[in-house]
């Protein structure tokens, strides 16, 4: 490679990296976070290295030097919301659009004026388009609604939006071949990390699935992408919080930028991982291996034969559930399917035998200004029974407090001893209770359910996100 144009090249990035860093300085990590790598035919990035062209740079650069400031915030945006990392089971042309939308839209809201290009206005005109289907602008919701549209209608959008090749994206997914690998111990059953299938190759401008080797990577290589992947969430960690404290002017000029971070950084679980919040201590009658001594079992056998001299502990201190109180909202907005499916979805999780103690008690109530029926289960059939012969009561308004009196009402009555904890299934329309319970409380909501701001004391978990 030409030296000069090397050269060259590097002169071109740190005038980039300055413009960008004068608008943007609480991007200044992220924007200095690449090794710039001259051996593309097309920009391509993978987290670590910044691949490029240099002949195209320069000549890019010369007749339009905004084209290039846009195109290295356009890849950095990318590793802030670590798009990269979140391609599992998606079709990958689709996920490459939706990618490539999330960010261009973070760039025109930012309204930077060292990156308005020629197609800024389109851009634009096909974002305006796209919200008014999307409330919440984030990759993955853009990639739900990328699914319900014909192929030709992708094929007219992703030049629109294109910069920069992401077939690195799948060959990183490709050669760890799981997820857990990459994520280790930090996976809290996030969606984009919760599973162990093969990802698809694919290549950016088709975007179809190929069939081919499954090179694995070597420890070194695995631990040099996580290193990545943890750079860059603690680089996306610390932009939202400068963006809430210190540079708060600047937060509210990119708003776009901030919510999708606060989306980013909202913890995941997988519904069963939820239900364990809501668990309660106590010893069950199980064999209890952590705590049985071997050395002395087996030194008893050979010094008195057939008497060791301590026995396997026969109950061990388990969590599960013992007392619960699930309400469902019977107004007009959650009923039929909606209910039935989540009461299913419960149903399936608990008759895992590790769920439960011995005795248990959980309070199934319907309501909608007011209590409108009440259950009380006490064995996994009567669950069965209730979902199969339940019938919806209710459909009117909604009122949360209700509830909390009913159950509040419970606690001084001594009926609930080792009280687990509220769910409340609702699409979040009603009136909260002012004060904090004494109990743990979650609103769970359903798919696809609008953003709803529920109370600080409160659990918000969206089943959309199972």
């Amino acid at each position: 490679m030409d030296e000069e144009l090397i050269q060259i090249s590097e002169e071109i990035f740190a005038y980039i990296r300055s413009q960008l860093t004068f608008h943007l300085r609480f991007m200044d990590l992220a924007l200095n976070n690449y090794q710039l790598i001259p051996d593309a035919l097309e920009y391509r990035c993978d987290g670590k290295f910044f691949h490029y062209p240099p002949i195209a740079l320069i000549k890019t650069f010369r007749n339009n030097p905004n084209e290039m400031v846009r195109g290295y915030l356009h890849v950095v945006l990318h590793s802030v919301f670590q798009h990269l990392y979140f391609s599992k089971n998606r079709r990958m042309s689709l996920w490459n659009l939706a990618a490539d939308i999330a960010v261009e839209n973070v760039i025109e809201q930012l309204g930077l004026s060292c990156a308005e290009t020629p197609a800024s206005q389109e851009k634009q005109r096909q974002i305006a388009k796209i919200r008014e289907k999307i409330p919440v602008f984030t990759a993955q919701k853009i990639y739900h609604y990328l699914e319900d549209l014909e192929t030709d209608q992708i094929k007219l959008l992703a030049p629109v939006f294109y910069f920069d090749n992401h077939e690195c994206w799948y060959e990183i997914r490709d050669s760890i071949g799981t997820s857990e690998t990459l994520y280790g111990e930090e996976n809290r059953d996030n969606p984009s990390a919760s599973g162990g299938n093969r990802f698809e190759g694919a290549t950016h401008d088709t975007g179809e699935s190929q069939e081919g080797e499954d090179p694995h990577a070597s420890e070194e290589e695995i631990r040099q992408i996580r290193n990545a992947l943890k750079d860059w969430k603690e680089i996306s960690e610390k932009i939202g919080t400068d963006l809430e404290t210190f540079n708060r002017e600047e937060g509210e000029k990119a708003e776009a930028l901030v919510q999708s971070l606060k989306a980013l950084h909202r913890e995941k679980y997988s519904y069963r991982t939820f239900l364990r919040k809501f668990m309660s201590p106590g010893e069950k009658m199980k064999i209890s291996d952590e705590d049985f001594d071997l050395i002395f079992y087996t030194y008893g056998l050979n010094l008195y034969r057939n008497l060791p001299l301590i026995e396997p502990l026969e109950y061990q201190e388990m969590n599960n559930i013992r007392e619960l109180v699930i309400a469902i909202d019977t107004s007009g907005s959650v009923q039929g399917d909606i209910v039935q499916d989540f009461l299913q979805k419960t149903y399936n999780i608990f008759q895992e035998k590790e769920s439960f103690f011995s005795h248990f008690r959980i309070h199934i109530l319907q309501c909608d200004m007011m209590i409108r029926d009440t259950a009380v289960i006490t064995t996994m059939a009567e669950f069965e029974k209730y979902i199969e012969t339940m019938e919806i009561k209710g459909l009117g308004g909604t009122d949360f407090r209700p509830v909390f009196s009913y159950v509040n009402e419970q606690i001084e009555q001594n009926v609930f001893r080792r009280f687990g904890g509220l769910l409340y299934f609702t699409d979040g329309d009603g009136v909260y209770p002012k004060y904090r319970p004494s109990y743990q409380c979650a609103f769970l909501f359903p798919k696809g359910n609008k953003e709803i701001t529920v109370p600080p004391w409160a659990i918000r978990y969206s089943l959309e996100e199972d």
